[in-house]
């Protein structure tokens, strides 16, 4: 891990966190899901707007090393709860533990007394290892209107 820093993001990251999303999600999701669905997510969740009010309205994080962007986390709340949003690792970053230092930052954020939950969409199963090995257990599964899944995972508080 060259130089890696993670700190929350401003306003300023905008197009360097939405960088992030237009190279990740092609990467992560044409495989087990469509092209629409990819590019109805990208202007949904990654545009100018939505990266925006992520970082005023929850706690987002970049990871760079040196002045490169290469990876994003957004802690939010859901029904009360701490929630990971997003969490993505450029793909010629991946292994080199971008994402576990960005899933220990935001646990760390969230604490040990609260339960934490994240979801991916079904058919994720990279993503379903990853968070498995951190702690995150099967909560429930919801069905999208787009015809996918999405499973729902919770880490039980530690104390």
């Amino acid at each position: 891990m060259e130089d890696l820093s993670i700190r929350i993001a401003s306003l300023d990251d905008v197009q360097a966190i939405r960088s992030i999303g237009l190279i990740t999600w092609p990467a992560t999701y044409l495989g087990f899901t469509s092209p629409d669905f990819v590019m109805n997510n990208l202007n949904t969740w990654w545009s100018h707007e939505s990266v925006s009010a992520s970082i005023t309205d929850d706690t987002t994080f970049i990871a760079a090393q040196g002045e490169q962007a290469v990876g994003t986390l957004t802690l939010g709340r859901f029904e009360d709860e701490p929630v990971i949003w997003k969490i993505y690792v450029v793909p010629e970053a991946h292994g080199q533990g971008i994402g576990t230092a960005l899933m220990n930052v935001a646990l760390a954020t969230v604490g040990p007394a609260q339960d934490v939950r994240i979801e991916f969409v079904k058919g994720n199963d990279t993503a379903y290892t990853f968070y498995e090995r951190r702690g995150f257990k099967f909560d429930f599964e919801e069905d999208m209107d787009e015809g996918f899944t999405t499973v729902w995972l919770r880490r039980p508080a530690l104390i």
